[in-house]
């Protein structure tokens, strides 16, 4: 009997042809997909900023290595002209 009673609910909630338990479904659905898609957002904002970071250490990198390479040429010139 009890079997019997699990079997038919369970059947009733994935055909879905009881009204009630079709109302329960669409509640219970929309609640769980918004957290999900918060944490998907989530993630996806935090590896776009972890890019932007990355692409901003990767122009810092750069633009300090320019820099130094134009402080060397610029103490070479220098130094040719303290020796001249």
């Amino acid at each position: 009997q009890f079997d019997y009673d699990n079997w038919d609910t369970m059947s009733g909630a994935r055909r879905g042809p009881g009204r009630p338990m079709r109302h329960v479904e669409e509640e219970e659905e929309p609640e769980m997909d918004p957290g999900g898609n918060l944490w998907v957002q989530m993630l996806q904002q935090h590896q776009a900023m972890l890019q932007q970071q990355q692409a901003m250490h990767h122009q810092y990198q750069e633009q300090q290595a320019h820099a130094e390479r134009k402080h060397r040429e610029m103490m070479q010139v220098l130094q040719q002209q303290r020796a001249e």
